[in-house]
Order: structure tokens, then sequence, then C-alpha cells
């Protein structure tokens, strides 16, 4: 008995030391704060799924899917890479001067490109052009242009807004920024699209979200105007710039990765096919959600160290528990996919999802370890070599979607991403591996 009670006492010990551990930990603070709130995200996003089917059709769901892929894809391109001289030199600056100035300068670049790019595009009508290539079925794209603009600016800006939350360390803000998204967004929406279920629910739901998306902006940059000094710094403009385009340059050939299979599946089967495909993209995009949370609570911390075996350390255990919880959650999601498949409360017409669903799991997965070693290259300043793998890859997804995607329509999709997660990650380990390896060589003899 005496033995039994000193036992429970020690585990009581031990878990009262591990608590206030985490309580200790930053990154576990931090990643604990915003997880809260994105898992709150994607569990509404799951709750409302089966409501958005419904009220939505087959068709119109993948076409929205597919359009959405489209804005995310050319959001993430047409913010330059602003965001990796942000992260990277907000906390190299000291005083509230100098980073109120690096604030403007990086603002000020951002909206000069994406001016340049955006304005003879729609001012000449390119983008229809643009929409016939990356569309066989017929689709009335005056219905959405006005929209999907909207939704590429807003995207944009509000994801530069959302890197200056994490880097400034204004997770309060952050917080209740996500908080009003989900509520008003989702109520809006899912409103209007009742409200208005005999027209295009496409653009219903496309207007609905990026206009409440737009007025939410621009309340939440006041915490970033907050901060600004309003006077450009060449030197800083010049050093962001040699950081950040390198990454977008990457993120163009990004789009060989993370767009080609929905744009050749797009050519080679139909909304239906897509609605099938983006189901299981809305499912199993719950890995990264919390891998997204988990990056931009830790990227900040990684930057500021300076000892780089203990940042080598640290990113090796993480990715351990990482690979070790991301597997955990998949076979969670395929499990609960499969009740409400049972249950009725998604319709039968979508259980070809569940065939494609472990292996677009498992290409998040991987696809997250990929990211994790991107930040080695920021960390070193080796943005550059992003950009050379980025067209490697970029070579291969072609390839294998004119390959597979044609004869084997959703399954080839995913196994395009799949394959080509994993020539990512072997490319990414075998580069940095020799990077850190020369880094670690260079300081030992210094």
């Amino acid at each position: 008995m005496a033995k039994n009670l000193i036992a429970y006492m020690n585990f009581v010990s031990n878990v009262k030391a591990g608590i206030e551990r985490c309580k200790k930990n930053i990154l576990f603070n931090r990643l604990f704060t915003v997880l809260s709130i994105d898992i709150l995200v994607k569990v509404s996003g799951i709750v409302l799924l089966p409501v958005y089917l419904r009220l939505m059709t087959q068709d119109e769901y993948g076409l929205y899917g597919y359009l959405l892929s489209i804005i995310m894809t050319f959001s993430i391109v047409l913010n330059f890479g602003f965001y990796i001289p942000l992260s990277k030199f907000y906390h190299d600056y000291q005083d509230a001067e100098k980073r109120g100035k690096l604030l403007f300068t990086i603002s000020l670049l951002l909206v000069i490109m994406l001016t340049c790019v955006i304005l003879p595009i729609y001012s000449f009508g390119w983008d229809y052009e643009l929409i016939k290539i990356l569309f066989k079925n017929p689709v009335d794209y005056k219905e959405y242009r006005g929209a999907v603009l909207i939704a590429i600016i807003v995207s944009v800006f509000s994801f530069m807004l959302t890197t200056f939350f994490f880097t400034s360390e204004k997770l309060k803000h952050l917080k209740r920024y996500n908080i009003f998204r989900i509520i008003c967004i989702n109520v809006v929406t899912i409103f209007f699209l009742y409200l208005f279920r005999n027209i295009d629910s496409v653009r219903i739901r496309l207007q609905a979200t990026y206009i409440i998306e737009l007025i939410l902006f621009f309340f939440f940059y006041y915490y970033y105007i907050k901060e600004i000094r309003f006077k450009f710094n060449k030197n800083m403009a010049i050093t962001g710039l040699k950081l950040a385009l390198p990454v977008m340059i990457s993120a163009i050939f990004g789009i060989g990765i993370n767009f080609i299979d929905k744009f050749f599946l797009e050519k080679y089967s139909s909304f239906k096919d897509l609605s099938y495909y983006y189901l299981a993209v809305s499912l199993a995009s719950a890995i990264p959600l919390i891998f997204a949370s988990l990056q931009n609570a830790w990227l900040p911390l990684f930057l500021k160290e300076k000892d780089v075996q203990k940042n080598i350390e640290t990113t090796n255990k993480l990715m351990r528990r990482l690979v070790i919880g991301f597997l955990v959650l998949s076979v969670l999601i395929i499990v609960f996919f499969k009740i409400i498949l049972e249950l009725g409360i998604i319709q039968s017409k979508y259980s070809e999802t569940m065939g494609i669903l472990p292996l677009l799991l498992l290409s998040q997965i991987i696809s997250s370890l990929v990211s994790l070693h991107t930040n080695y290259l920021i960390y070193f300043e080796r943005t550059h070599i992003a950009s050379i793998t980025g067209f490697i890859l970029c070579i291969i997804s072609v390839g294998l979607s004119l390959l597979l995607i044609p004869r084997y329509k959703v399954y080839g999709a995913v196994t395009v991403s799949l394959i080509s997660n994993i020539f990512y990650l072997g490319l990414y380990y075998f580069i940095i591996k020799r990077i850190k390896k020369r880094y670690l060589q260079l300081t030992t003899h210094v």
C-alpha cells in the first residue's frame, strides 16, 4: 500500500514538473496560444463542411475548390517572398525606429510590385487569356473576375499581417483576428448561400468570404500601422529583395508541385472528379494548418538562435515528434470521415474521397518536413537554393502529371503529389545536410 502511494505521489510530481516545463517553454506557449484557434478553425471547417456540400452542387464545389487553388497559388507568388525579410530582420533591429522603417519599406515595395503586376494584367484583359489556359471545362469567368481579384489581393496582405503578428509576438491580436474571421466569414457566407440558393453559389461564396476578409483586414491593420515609421530605407530594400526574390522564384516553381496536379486533373476530368479531390484536400488540410501554426511560432525562435548545433538538435527532435503526431492525426481523420460517411452526414456520392485521403495525408506530412528544412536556407541566407530545387521539382511534377493523371484521374493526381514531395524532401535533406556540415566545420576551425 505504502509503495503504491509513493509511486502515485512520484507520478503526480512528475506530471506537475512536466506542466511547469511546458509553461516555461516559449515554443509550447506560442504554439498552444495559436493552435487553440487554428483547431477551432479546422473544427469549424469540418463541422460546416456538410452544410457547404448541401448548399452547393457537386460541380459547384469542384469549381469553387479549383478557383480557390488558383487564388492561393497566385497569392503565394504575389507576396514576392517579403514575409521572409520581415521574419528575418524584425528581431535583428532592436529599436522601434528601425523596425518601423523596415515595415514601411517592405509594405511600399509590396504595393509597388503588386500594382506593377496586377494593373496591366487586368487593364489589358490578359487574365482572360490565362483562364483559357487554366480551364478546359466551361466556366463563366466574368461572373468571378471581380471576386477573384479581391481574393488575391486580400490573401496577399492578410498573410503579411498574420506574419507580422507572429513575428512581433502580438498573439492576442492574432487570436482576435482569427476568431473574427471564423465567425464572420462562415455566418455571412452560409446566410447568403441559403438566401440566394437559386443563384450561382460559387460567386456568392467567393464574394461573401473575401469582402468580409477585406473588412476585417482594415480593422486589424491598425496594429501594423502603429509600428510603421514612414521612411523608406534603400539598404533595407536591397537586402530584403535579395532575400525575398529567390523565395518568390521558388514559389513560382512550387506551382509545379502544389498546383500542377489540380491543373491536369481539371484538363483530363470533370468538376465532379475535382469535388472528390477537394473534399480530400479539405480534410487533409488539418495537417498543413497545424504545421503553419507551428512554423509561424517556431521560425522567429529558430532565426533568433545563434547556436547552429542547438538549432539542429531542436529541429531534429521537432521533426520526430511531428511525424508521430501527424500520423496519429491522419488515422483519426480517416476514421472520422468513414463515420460521417456511414452516418450520411456527408452524401455517399463523395465516397470516392476515402480512396485518396490516406495518400494525400501522407503527402501533407512529407510536405511539412520539406518546409522545416527550408528554414535552414533562410537561416544561412541561401534562399537562392530554393529556386534551383523548385525548378527541378517543377519538371518532375509536370512529367509525372502527364504520365499519371490522364490515365488514373484523381488517383494519379494524389500519386503525383506524394511522389513529388518525397523527391523534394530527399533533395532538401542532402542539400541541407551538406550546408550544415560545412558551416559547422568553419565555426569549429574559427
